[in-house]
């Protein structure tokens, strides 16, 4: 029985077939790395507590549940930085919202790859050639070092390193340029719809989404928008290629 897998031209079929054809078909698989590779839960968990008491000197009095689920809300809506959009709903001034975002830094300390990331990688690197497309505050190759997988990534296309940033299709450019890879030769694997689905897309990539973190509740708007396949956690990508 064909079964429709995904709403997209490339991986229509079989589940079987679907992925031989991946597999077959494909050179490189680019990756995002919040919410992704790595699990920013702790960290937001934390910003969003110190956000709480700075609020409160605001006199608004919010705890981090009602900022986390505000939060979920604006990466729903496609807001592009939905701190900044959450800020903005309290009422608070794009001049103190941006203070406060700048002030309340996030804590890549208190980041932790997914379980299974380590050994995922290996295996996909016998396979594939790896690259990393992501926004990102300085320091993602010495972070990816401590993480322990910085071995496994050819091409990294950090955005402040470059000075671009998703959803600008230049900073993918780059990435595949660097490769020395087609579009179509190429997967895009990443939590958000707007930053690493639709870009892809348009460039003739591949793409398959991970229902991981706040931007798990995003909806495609649109075909344009729409993964070429959904998986629900990372560990169920080597499955899905047939690894």
């Amino acid at each position: 029985m064909l079964r429709i897998c995904a709403i997209g031209v490339h991986w229509c079929a079989f589940a079987g077939y679907r992925r031989l054809a991946v597999a077959a078909h494909t050179r490189w698989i680019f990756f995002d790395l919040g919410h992704t590779l790595v699990d920013e839960d702790g960290a937001h968990r934390a910003r969003l507590e110190r956000l709480t008491e700075r609020l409160v000197n605001l006199g608004l009095s919010l705890t981090v549940e009602e900022l986390w689920t505000r939060v979920e809300r604006a990466s729903e809506a496609f807001e592009p930085f939905p701190y900044l959009a959450v800020l903005g709903q309290l009422g608070l001034t794009p001049q103190v919202a941006q203070q406060l975002r700048s002030e309340i830094r996030y804590d890549h300390g208190a980041e932790r790859l997914y379980p299974g990331v380590p050994g995922l990688l290996a295996e996909l690197s016998k396979h594939f050639a790896l690259g990393l497309i992501a926004n990102q505050s300085l320091g993602t190759e010495q972070r990816l070092l401590a993480y322990g997988i910085a071995g496994h990534f050819s091409v990294v296309a950090a955005s402040a390193e470059l000075d671009l940033q998703k959803p600008d299709l230049a900073i993918f450019q780059w990435a595949l340029d660097r490769a020395g890879c087609a579009p179509e030769a190429a997967v895009m694997v990443g939590d958000r719809i707007d930053n690493d689905v639709a870009p892809a897309n348009q460039l003739g990539m591949r793409s398959m989404r991970v229902l991981q973190g706040f931007a798990r509740v995003q909806r495609p708007r649109s075909l344009a928008e729409t993964p070429d396949h959904t998986i629900a956690t990372i560990a169920e990508l080597a499955t899905d290629l047939a690894l």
